[in-house]
Protein backbone atom coordinates (compact mmCIF):
# COMPACT_ATOMS: atom_id res chain seq x y z
CA UNK A 1 0.00 0.00 0.00
CA UNK A 2 3.01 2.30 0.83
CA UNK A 3 4.78 1.75 -2.21
CA UNK A 4 1.14 2.95 -4.19
CA UNK A 5 0.79 5.62 -2.53
CA UNK A 6 4.52 6.71 -2.90
CA UNK A 7 4.24 5.91 -6.86
CA UNK A 8 1.21 8.48 -6.68
CA UNK A 9 3.38 11.36 -5.41
CA UNK A 10 1.31 11.61 -2.45
CA UNK A 11 4.21 12.18 -0.23
CA UNK A 12 4.76 15.50 -2.18
CA UNK A 13 1.73 17.27 -1.58
CA UNK A 14 0.10 15.60 1.03
CA UNK A 15 1.06 17.91 3.51
CA UNK A 16 0.43 21.07 1.72
CA UNK A 17 -3.17 20.13 1.40
CA UNK A 18 -3.62 19.23 4.84
CA UNK A 19 -2.82 23.03 5.32
CA UNK A 20 -4.06 24.64 2.93
CA UNK A 21 -7.32 22.74 2.19
CA UNK A 22 -9.28 23.92 5.40
CA UNK A 23 -8.46 27.86 4.67
CA UNK A 24 -9.94 26.97 1.15
CA UNK A 25 -13.16 25.12 2.49
CA UNK A 26 -13.43 28.17 4.83
CA UNK A 27 -14.12 30.31 2.28
CA UNK A 28 -16.50 28.10 0.71
CA UNK A 29 -18.66 27.33 3.80
CA UNK A 30 -18.43 31.24 4.38
CA UNK A 31 -19.77 32.37 0.80
CA UNK A 32 -21.73 29.15 -0.30
CA UNK A 33 -22.61 28.18 3.32
CA UNK A 34 -26.59 28.10 4.26
CA UNK A 35 -27.48 29.55 7.62
CA UNK A 36 -30.18 27.52 9.29
CA UNK A 37 -30.76 30.23 11.64
CA UNK A 38 -34.30 29.85 13.43
CA UNK A 39 -36.74 32.99 12.45
CA UNK A 40 -39.45 34.11 15.18
CA UNK A 41 -41.94 31.84 13.33
CA UNK A 42 -39.72 28.90 13.65
CA UNK A 43 -38.50 28.85 9.92
CA UNK A 44 -34.88 28.52 8.42
CA UNK A 45 -33.68 31.61 7.42
CA UNK A 46 -34.00 32.90 3.99
CA UNK A 47 -30.55 31.77 2.43
CA UNK A 48 -29.66 29.48 -0.23
CA UNK A 49 -27.34 26.87 -0.59
CA UNK A 50 -26.53 23.79 1.31
CA UNK A 51 -26.38 23.42 5.07
CA UNK A 52 -23.09 25.51 6.52
CA UNK A 53 -22.43 22.05 8.70
CA UNK A 54 -22.62 20.09 5.83
CA UNK A 55 -20.15 21.61 4.11
CA UNK A 56 -17.81 21.85 7.28
CA UNK A 57 -17.64 18.51 7.87
CA UNK A 58 -17.25 17.28 4.28
CA UNK A 59 -14.45 19.14 4.11
CA UNK A 60 -12.95 18.13 7.45
CA UNK A 61 -14.06 14.53 6.22
CA UNK A 62 -11.71 15.38 3.06
CA UNK A 63 -8.61 16.67 5.38
CA UNK A 64 -9.08 13.03 7.68
CA UNK A 65 -9.06 11.25 4.54
CA UNK A 66 -5.62 12.90 4.03
CA UNK A 67 -4.08 12.26 7.54
CA UNK A 68 -5.14 8.47 6.26
CA UNK A 69 -3.11 8.71 3.19
CA UNK A 70 -0.18 10.63 5.19
CA UNK A 71 -0.58 7.53 7.54
CA UNK A 72 -0.15 5.47 4.46
CA UNK A 73 3.15 6.88 3.08
CA UNK A 74 5.21 6.98 6.48
CA UNK A 75 7.75 4.50 7.01
CA UNK A 76 7.55 3.65 10.71
CA UNK A 77 11.12 2.56 10.66
CA UNK A 78 12.47 5.52 8.79
CA UNK A 79 13.98 8.35 10.58
CA UNK A 80 14.38 12.42 10.61
CA UNK A 81 11.27 14.19 8.60
CA UNK A 82 9.13 12.14 6.23
CA UNK A 83 6.55 13.73 3.22
CA UNK A 84 9.05 16.66 3.58
CA UNK A 85 8.25 19.49 1.59
CA UNK A 86 10.21 23.10 1.10
CA UNK A 87 8.46 25.76 -0.51
CA UNK A 88 9.95 29.18 -1.31
CA UNK A 89 8.74 32.16 0.92
CA UNK A 90 10.54 35.12 2.76
CA UNK A 91 14.22 34.24 1.16
CA UNK A 92 15.35 37.93 2.26
CA UNK A 93 14.48 36.06 5.54
CA UNK A 94 15.76 32.67 5.46
CA UNK A 95 11.74 31.67 5.80
CA UNK A 96 11.07 28.57 3.95
CA UNK A 97 7.28 26.93 4.14
CA UNK A 98 9.15 23.97 4.80
CA UNK A 99 6.44 20.84 6.34
CA UNK A 100 7.40 17.19 7.86
CA UNK A 101 6.44 14.88 10.25
CA UNK A 102 8.25 12.41 12.35
CA UNK A 103 6.74 10.00 14.53
CA UNK A 104 5.99 12.70 17.66
CA UNK A 105 4.14 14.78 14.80
CA UNK A 106 2.50 12.20 12.97
CA UNK A 107 -0.38 10.32 15.84
CA UNK A 108 -1.02 13.91 16.52
CA UNK A 109 -1.64 14.89 13.27
CA UNK A 110 -4.32 11.91 12.57
CA UNK A 111 -5.72 12.58 16.06
CA UNK A 112 -6.63 15.97 14.93
CA UNK A 113 -8.05 15.42 11.73
CA UNK A 114 -10.60 12.66 13.12
CA UNK A 115 -11.16 14.23 16.38
CA UNK A 116 -12.52 17.73 15.20
CA UNK A 117 -15.16 16.27 12.56
CA UNK A 118 -16.39 13.96 14.87
CA UNK A 119 -16.89 16.63 17.62
CA UNK A 120 -18.94 18.65 14.85
CA UNK A 121 -20.87 15.40 14.06
CA UNK A 122 -21.85 15.05 18.25
CA UNK A 123 -22.74 18.20 18.66
CA UNK A 124 -24.79 19.04 15.31
CA UNK A 125 -27.72 21.17 16.94
CA UNK A 126 -25.16 23.16 19.50
CA UNK A 127 -24.44 25.59 17.07
CA UNK A 128 -27.70 26.91 15.01
CA UNK A 129 -26.91 30.82 14.37
CA UNK A 130 -24.66 32.13 11.95
CA UNK A 131 -23.40 28.61 11.21
CA UNK A 132 -21.18 29.73 7.86
CA UNK A 133 -19.13 31.77 10.12
CA UNK A 134 -18.64 29.18 12.69
CA UNK A 135 -17.71 26.62 10.11
CA UNK A 136 -15.16 28.84 8.45
CA UNK A 137 -13.76 29.51 12.02
CA UNK A 138 -13.78 25.76 12.58
CA UNK A 139 -12.01 25.25 9.76
CA UNK A 140 -9.46 28.16 9.90
CA UNK A 141 -8.81 26.60 13.67
CA UNK A 142 -8.59 23.10 11.95
CA UNK A 143 -5.86 24.73 9.52
CA UNK A 144 -3.44 26.30 12.87
CA UNK A 145 -3.71 23.16 15.04
CA UNK A 146 -2.21 21.35 11.93
CA UNK A 147 0.10 23.22 10.84
CA UNK A 148 1.27 23.59 14.32
CA UNK A 149 2.19 19.95 14.32
CA UNK A 150 3.93 19.54 10.46
CA UNK A 151 5.64 23.25 10.05
CA UNK A 152 9.46 23.17 10.64
CA UNK A 153 9.86 27.10 9.85
CA UNK A 154 9.50 28.62 13.24
CA UNK A 155 7.84 32.27 11.80
CA UNK A 156 5.56 29.59 9.87
CA UNK A 157 4.79 27.89 12.74
CA UNK A 158 3.95 31.25 14.65
CA UNK A 159 1.52 31.56 12.32
CA UNK A 160 0.25 28.72 12.51
CA UNK A 161 -0.11 29.43 16.42
CA UNK A 162 -1.92 32.81 15.97
CA UNK A 163 -3.75 31.34 14.11
CA UNK A 164 -4.98 28.51 16.01
CA UNK A 165 -5.86 31.23 19.16
CA UNK A 166 -7.83 33.72 17.20
CA UNK A 167 -10.62 31.46 15.62
CA UNK A 168 -10.64 29.90 19.13
CA UNK A 169 -11.19 33.40 20.37
CA UNK A 170 -14.15 34.01 18.56
CA UNK A 171 -16.01 30.78 18.89
CA UNK A 172 -15.46 31.22 22.33
CA UNK A 173 -17.16 34.35 22.89
CA UNK A 174 -19.48 34.97 19.73
CA UNK A 175 -20.91 31.20 19.79
CA UNK A 176 -20.00 30.40 24.12
CA UNK A 177 -23.17 30.81 26.71
CA UNK A 178 -24.56 33.81 27.61
CA UNK A 179 -21.76 36.06 29.33
CA UNK A 180 -19.05 34.72 28.26
CA UNK A 181 -17.22 37.41 27.70
CA UNK A 182 -14.93 36.87 30.69
CA UNK A 183 -14.11 33.86 30.55
CA UNK A 184 -13.05 34.78 26.12
CA UNK A 185 -11.14 37.57 27.34
CA UNK A 186 -9.21 35.64 29.62
CA UNK A 187 -8.44 33.23 27.39
CA UNK A 188 -7.04 35.73 24.58
CA UNK A 189 -4.94 37.61 27.21
CA UNK A 190 -3.03 34.41 29.25
CA UNK A 191 -2.49 33.31 25.53
CA UNK A 192 -1.86 36.43 23.50
CA UNK A 193 1.29 37.61 26.17
CA UNK A 194 2.72 34.09 25.61
CA UNK A 195 2.83 34.45 22.30
CA UNK A 196 4.72 37.15 22.15
CA UNK A 197 7.08 36.48 24.31
CA UNK A 198 7.43 33.76 22.20
CA UNK A 199 7.92 35.81 19.14
CA UNK A 200 10.76 38.00 20.35
CA UNK A 201 12.66 35.24 21.48
CA UNK A 202 12.09 33.48 17.52
CA UNK A 203 13.39 37.07 16.39
CA UNK A 204 16.39 36.79 18.90
CA UNK A 205 17.08 33.13 17.98
CA UNK A 206 16.89 34.09 13.99
CA UNK A 207 19.54 37.13 14.68
CA UNK A 208 21.65 34.90 17.04
CA UNK A 209 22.01 32.78 13.88
CA UNK A 210 23.19 35.13 11.70
CA UNK A 211 19.66 36.28 10.31
CA UNK A 212 19.86 33.51 7.45
CA UNK A 213 17.60 31.05 8.41
CA UNK A 214 14.17 30.07 10.44
CA UNK A 215 14.15 26.26 9.93
CA UNK A 216 14.09 24.06 12.91
CA UNK A 217 17.02 21.97 11.78
CA UNK A 218 19.36 24.83 11.14
CA UNK A 219 18.33 27.03 14.65
CA UNK A 220 19.28 23.42 16.67
CA UNK A 221 22.89 23.99 15.38
CA UNK A 222 23.13 27.63 16.71
CA UNK A 223 25.58 27.91 19.96
CA UNK A 224 23.42 29.75 22.37
CA UNK A 225 24.97 30.31 26.37
CA UNK A 226 23.33 29.00 28.94
CA UNK A 227 22.33 32.56 30.06
CA UNK A 228 20.78 33.21 26.70
CA UNK A 229 19.09 29.93 26.39
CA UNK A 230 17.67 30.44 29.71
CA UNK A 231 16.26 33.36 28.65
CA UNK A 232 14.73 32.07 25.43
CA UNK A 233 13.55 28.70 26.97
CA UNK A 234 11.23 31.05 29.64
CA UNK A 235 9.68 32.94 26.56
CA UNK A 236 8.96 29.98 24.20
CA UNK A 237 7.58 28.07 27.71
CA UNK A 238 5.62 30.84 28.77
CA UNK A 239 3.55 30.44 25.47
CA UNK A 240 3.33 26.85 25.74
CA UNK A 241 2.71 26.26 28.97
CA UNK A 242 -0.13 28.98 29.25
CA UNK A 243 -1.37 27.26 26.23
CA UNK A 244 -1.52 23.58 28.17
CA UNK A 245 -2.95 25.36 30.94
CA UNK A 246 -0.14 23.85 33.36
CA UNK A 247 -0.86 24.71 37.20
CA UNK A 248 -0.14 27.79 38.24
CA UNK A 249 -1.00 29.29 34.16
CA UNK A 250 -4.46 26.93 34.18
CA UNK A 251 -7.02 29.10 35.87
CA UNK A 252 -8.36 30.18 32.23
CA UNK A 253 -9.49 26.88 31.37
CA UNK A 254 -12.23 25.24 33.36
CA UNK A 255 -14.07 28.83 32.56
CA UNK A 256 -13.31 28.68 29.02
CA UNK A 257 -14.38 24.93 28.63
CA UNK A 258 -17.76 25.82 30.21
CA UNK A 259 -18.78 28.69 28.38
CA UNK A 260 -17.43 27.26 24.81
CA UNK A 261 -19.77 25.20 22.15
CA UNK A 262 -19.16 21.85 22.47
CA UNK A 263 -16.67 22.04 19.86
CA UNK A 264 -14.64 24.77 20.51
CA UNK A 265 -14.28 23.09 23.88
CA UNK A 266 -13.13 19.68 22.39
CA UNK A 267 -10.04 21.40 20.75
CA UNK A 268 -9.80 23.81 23.49
CA UNK A 269 -8.61 20.22 25.57
CA UNK A 270 -5.86 19.39 22.85
CA UNK A 271 -2.48 19.69 23.62
CA UNK A 272 -1.15 21.19 21.63
CA UNK A 273 1.35 23.16 23.89
CA UNK A 274 2.70 20.11 24.87
CA UNK A 275 3.80 18.55 21.65
CA UNK A 276 5.06 22.31 21.58
CA UNK A 277 7.67 22.15 24.45
CA UNK A 278 8.74 18.69 23.07
CA UNK A 279 9.35 19.79 19.63
CA UNK A 280 10.61 23.12 20.45
CA UNK A 281 11.82 24.39 23.73
CA UNK A 282 13.44 20.98 24.98
CA UNK A 283 15.76 20.47 21.57
CA UNK A 284 16.27 23.73 21.46
CA UNK A 285 17.13 25.02 24.71
CA UNK A 286 18.95 21.95 26.28
CA UNK A 287 20.92 23.40 28.43
CA UNK A 288 17.89 25.46 29.98
CA UNK A 289 15.66 23.03 29.83
CA UNK A 290 17.64 20.33 31.52
CA UNK A 291 19.60 22.70 34.19
CA UNK A 292 18.69 21.12 37.75
CA UNK A 293 16.43 23.97 39.25
CA UNK A 294 14.61 24.60 35.60
CA UNK A 295 14.40 20.72 35.58
CA UNK A 296 13.02 20.02 39.25
CA UNK A 297 10.82 22.99 39.08
CA UNK A 298 8.82 22.20 36.00
CA UNK A 299 8.82 18.78 37.99
CA UNK A 300 7.64 19.58 40.89
CA UNK A 301 4.58 21.95 39.53
CA UNK A 302 3.95 19.28 37.07
CA UNK A 303 3.24 16.36 40.11
CA UNK A 304 1.55 19.41 41.97
CA UNK A 305 -0.73 19.64 38.48
CA UNK A 306 -1.63 15.98 38.72
CA UNK A 307 -2.58 15.76 42.32
CA UNK A 308 -4.38 19.23 42.58
CA UNK A 309 -6.50 18.62 39.17
CA UNK A 310 -7.59 15.52 40.60
CA UNK A 311 -8.26 17.05 44.10
CA UNK A 312 -10.43 19.85 42.19
CA UNK A 313 -11.64 17.47 40.18
CA UNK A 314 -13.13 15.61 43.20
CA UNK A 315 -14.72 18.74 44.55
CA UNK A 316 -17.03 20.11 41.20
CA UNK A 317 -20.27 19.46 41.23
CA UNK A 318 -20.46 20.35 37.30
CA UNK A 319 -19.62 17.38 34.62
CA UNK A 320 -17.73 19.81 32.82
CA UNK A 321 -15.56 21.20 35.20
CA UNK A 322 -14.27 17.96 36.26
CA UNK A 323 -13.54 17.29 32.93
CA UNK A 324 -11.59 20.12 32.49
CA UNK A 325 -9.57 19.69 35.73
CA UNK A 326 -9.17 15.97 35.00
CA UNK A 327 -7.48 17.65 31.91
CA UNK A 328 -5.28 19.37 33.99
CA UNK A 329 -3.94 17.19 35.91
CA UNK A 330 -3.90 14.62 32.63
CA UNK A 331 -1.33 17.62 31.54
CA UNK A 332 0.52 17.21 34.44
CA UNK A 333 1.66 14.10 33.69
CA UNK A 334 2.64 14.89 29.80
CA UNK A 335 4.59 17.37 31.14
CA UNK A 336 6.52 15.21 33.56
CA UNK A 337 7.20 12.56 31.05
CA UNK A 338 8.69 15.64 28.71
CA UNK A 339 10.81 16.55 31.24
CA UNK A 340 11.58 13.16 32.75
CA UNK A 341 13.13 12.86 28.80
CA UNK A 342 13.64 8.90 29.14
CA UNK A 343 12.55 6.51 26.48
CA UNK A 344 9.75 5.50 28.20
CA UNK A 345 8.52 8.58 29.25
CA UNK A 346 8.82 10.39 26.04
CA UNK A 347 6.53 7.67 24.56
CA UNK A 348 4.40 7.94 27.39
CA UNK A 349 3.84 11.70 26.82
CA UNK A 350 2.79 11.19 23.25
CA UNK A 351 0.73 7.95 24.43
CA UNK A 352 -0.97 10.57 26.54
CA UNK A 353 -1.51 13.19 24.59
CA UNK A 354 -3.66 11.42 21.93
CA UNK A 355 -4.78 9.21 25.02
CA UNK A 356 -6.39 12.86 26.43
CA UNK A 357 -7.14 14.33 23.07
CA UNK A 358 -9.86 10.80 22.16
CA UNK A 359 -11.11 10.52 25.96
CA UNK A 360 -11.81 14.44 26.58
CA UNK A 361 -13.54 14.64 23.44
CA UNK A 362 -15.69 11.77 23.95
CA UNK A 363 -16.10 13.45 27.33
CA UNK A 364 -17.12 17.02 26.46
CA UNK A 365 -19.24 15.65 23.49
CA UNK A 366 -21.22 13.80 26.18
CA UNK A 367 -21.84 16.56 28.41
CA UNK A 368 -22.88 18.49 25.31
CA UNK A 369 -25.28 16.00 24.65
CA UNK A 370 -26.91 16.33 28.33
CA UNK A 371 -26.61 20.35 28.06
CA UNK A 372 -28.68 20.45 24.80
CA UNK A 373 -31.37 17.84 26.23
CA UNK A 374 -31.61 19.58 30.02
CA UNK A 375 -29.84 23.22 29.24
CA UNK A 376 -27.35 22.17 31.89
CA UNK A 377 -24.73 19.71 32.69
CA UNK A 378 -24.76 20.01 37.03
CA UNK A 379 -25.02 16.76 38.77
CA UNK A 380 -27.79 17.58 40.46
CA UNK A 381 -29.73 18.00 37.48
CA UNK A 382 -29.70 14.03 37.04
CA UNK A 383 -29.64 11.15 38.66
CA UNK A 384 -30.23 7.25 37.35
CA UNK A 385 -29.86 8.02 33.32
CA UNK A 386 -28.81 4.29 32.82
CA UNK A 387 -32.38 3.41 33.23
CA UNK A 388 -33.01 5.46 30.19
CA UNK A 389 -29.97 6.70 28.45
CA UNK A 390 -28.27 2.92 27.75
CA UNK A 391 -26.05 4.26 24.80
CA UNK A 392 -25.11 7.37 26.60
CA UNK A 393 -24.06 5.30 29.73
CA UNK A 394 -22.36 2.85 28.19
CA UNK A 395 -19.84 5.61 26.72
CA UNK A 396 -19.82 7.51 29.56
CA UNK A 397 -18.63 4.96 31.24
CA UNK A 398 -15.93 3.91 29.00
CA UNK A 399 -14.79 6.87 28.39
CA UNK A 400 -14.26 7.64 32.11
CA UNK A 401 -12.63 4.75 32.55
CA UNK A 402 -10.16 5.20 29.92
CA UNK A 403 -9.77 8.73 31.37
CA UNK A 404 -8.69 7.00 34.75
CA UNK A 405 -6.55 4.52 33.04
CA UNK A 406 -7.82 1.19 33.09
CA UNK A 407 -5.73 -1.37 31.86
CA UNK A 408 -7.00 -2.23 28.61
CA UNK A 409 -7.94 1.81 27.36
CA UNK A 410 -5.12 4.01 25.62
CA UNK A 411 -5.32 6.08 28.61
CA UNK A 412 -3.57 3.01 30.54
CA UNK A 413 -0.52 2.64 28.48
CA UNK A 414 0.46 6.74 28.27
CA UNK A 415 0.19 7.11 32.38
CA UNK A 416 2.08 3.50 32.58
CA UNK A 417 5.05 4.70 30.47
CA UNK A 418 4.90 8.23 31.91
CA UNK A 419 5.46 6.53 35.70
CA UNK A 420 7.63 3.84 35.06
CA UNK A 421 10.07 6.49 32.85
CA UNK A 422 9.94 8.47 35.71
CA UNK A 423 10.68 6.30 38.00
CA UNK A 424 14.01 5.68 36.64
CA UNK A 425 15.07 9.19 37.60
CA UNK A 426 12.99 10.64 39.91
CA UNK A 427 11.10 7.11 42.09
CA UNK A 428 9.47 10.08 44.74
CA UNK A 429 7.90 12.22 41.95
CA UNK A 430 6.63 8.60 40.42
CA UNK A 431 4.85 7.66 43.77
CA UNK A 432 3.27 11.11 44.36
CA UNK A 433 1.57 11.20 40.72
CA UNK A 434 0.78 7.85 40.70
CA UNK A 435 -1.99 9.27 43.72
CA UNK A 436 -3.43 10.95 41.09
CA UNK A 437 -4.35 8.15 39.51
CA UNK A 438 -6.46 7.35 42.57
CA UNK A 439 -7.83 10.41 42.71
CA UNK A 440 -8.89 10.04 39.43
CA UNK A 441 -10.59 6.93 40.01
CA UNK A 442 -12.77 8.87 42.54
CA UNK A 443 -13.49 11.94 40.46
CA UNK A 444 -13.90 9.71 37.54
CA UNK A 445 -16.48 7.22 39.52
CA UNK A 446 -18.22 9.68 41.51
CA UNK A 447 -19.11 11.81 38.43
CA UNK A 448 -20.65 8.15 36.70
CA UNK A 449 -22.48 7.62 39.93
CA UNK A 450 -23.84 10.59 40.25
CA UNK A 451 -24.92 10.93 36.63
CA UNK A 452 -26.25 7.39 35.87
CA UNK A 453 -27.12 5.51 39.24
CA UNK A 454 -28.19 8.32 41.78
CA UNK A 455 -32.19 7.93 41.91
CA UNK A 456 -33.64 9.28 39.09
CA UNK A 457 -36.03 12.30 38.79
CA UNK A 458 -38.76 10.76 36.36
CA UNK A 459 -40.40 14.17 36.25
CA UNK A 460 -37.66 15.92 34.28
CA UNK A 461 -35.26 12.84 33.01
CA UNK A 462 -37.34 9.84 32.51
CA UNK A 463 -38.57 11.05 29.01
CA UNK A 464 -34.75 12.48 27.75
CA UNK A 465 -34.37 10.89 24.45
CA UNK A 466 -31.21 8.29 24.09
CA UNK A 467 -28.31 8.95 21.73
CA UNK A 468 -29.51 9.49 17.99
CA UNK A 469 -27.67 7.79 15.19
CA UNK A 470 -25.72 10.69 14.60
CA UNK A 471 -24.01 10.20 18.03
CA UNK A 472 -24.02 6.67 18.67
CA UNK A 473 -21.44 6.63 15.50
CA UNK A 474 -19.47 9.37 17.04
CA UNK A 475 -19.40 7.66 20.15
CA UNK A 476 -19.04 4.09 19.22
CA UNK A 477 -15.80 5.45 16.70
CA UNK A 478 -14.48 7.07 19.93
CA UNK A 479 -14.78 3.89 22.41
CA UNK A 480 -13.43 2.00 19.69
CA UNK A 481 -10.09 4.00 19.48
CA UNK A 482 -9.95 4.17 23.24
CA UNK A 483 -10.52 0.32 23.61
CA UNK A 484 -8.42 -0.46 20.11
CA UNK A 485 -4.92 1.68 21.15
CA UNK A 486 -5.14 0.52 24.61
CA UNK A 487 -5.31 -3.46 23.93
CA UNK A 488 -2.97 -2.71 20.67
CA UNK A 489 -0.92 0.63 20.83
CA UNK A 490 1.89 -0.55 18.94
CA UNK A 491 1.54 1.50 15.48
CA UNK A 492 1.64 4.48 17.52
CA UNK A 493 4.54 3.27 20.12
CA UNK A 494 6.89 2.31 17.10
CA UNK A 495 6.29 5.28 14.60
CA UNK A 496 7.21 7.25 18.25
CA UNK A 497 10.32 5.02 19.08
CA UNK A 498 13.01 6.21 16.59
CA UNK A 499 11.57 10.01 16.75
CA UNK A 500 11.94 9.99 20.87
CA UNK A 501 15.52 8.26 20.33
CA UNK A 502 16.52 11.34 18.03
CA UNK A 503 14.49 13.93 20.58
CA UNK A 504 16.71 12.58 23.63
CA UNK A 505 20.14 12.43 21.17
CA UNK A 506 19.56 16.02 20.25
CA UNK A 507 19.25 16.96 24.07
CA UNK A 508 22.22 15.16 25.31
CA UNK A 509 24.60 15.74 22.16
CA UNK A 510 23.85 19.11 20.48
CA UNK A 511 25.83 22.13 20.47
CA UNK A 512 23.35 23.48 22.85
CA UNK A 513 23.34 20.07 25.52
CA UNK A 514 24.01 20.82 28.81
CA UNK A 515 27.32 20.26 30.52
CA UNK A 516 25.42 18.28 33.29
CA UNK A 517 23.83 15.37 31.20
CA UNK A 518 20.84 13.38 32.85
CA UNK A 519 21.52 10.35 35.04
CA UNK A 520 19.41 8.74 32.70
CA UNK A 521 17.93 9.10 29.11
CA UNK A 522 17.31 6.09 27.40
CA UNK A 523 15.89 3.33 29.46
CA UNK A 524 14.12 0.97 27.63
Amino acid sequence: MRDMLLSLGIDRWVLPAMLFWPVLAALLVRVGGRDVSRDEAGGEAPSGGPDARVLTVAALAIEALLAVALWGVFDADGRGWQARVDLAWLADLGATLSLGVDGLSLPMVVMTAFVVPLALLGSWNNVRVRTPAFGALLLLLTSGLIGVFITLDLLAFYLAWELMLIPTYLLVGVWGAAGTSRASLRYVLFTLVGSLLMLVAIIALWNAGGGTSLHLDNLLQVALSPRTQLWMFLAFFAAFGVKSALVPFHTWLPDAQGAAPTVAAVTLGLKVGAYAILRFAIPLFPAAAMDHTVRTTILVLSVIAVVYGALVAMAQRDFKRVISYSSISHLGLIMLGSFVLTQQSVQGAVMSIISSGIATTALFLLAGMLEDRRATTAFSAFGGLARVLPWFSVALIVAMLSTVALPGTIGFIGEFLVLIGTYAEYPALAVIATSGVIFAAVYGLRAVQQLLFEKVDTETNGALPDLSGRERFVMVTLVAAMVYLGVAPHAILQRADRASQALIESVRFGPNAPTTLPPVSQSR
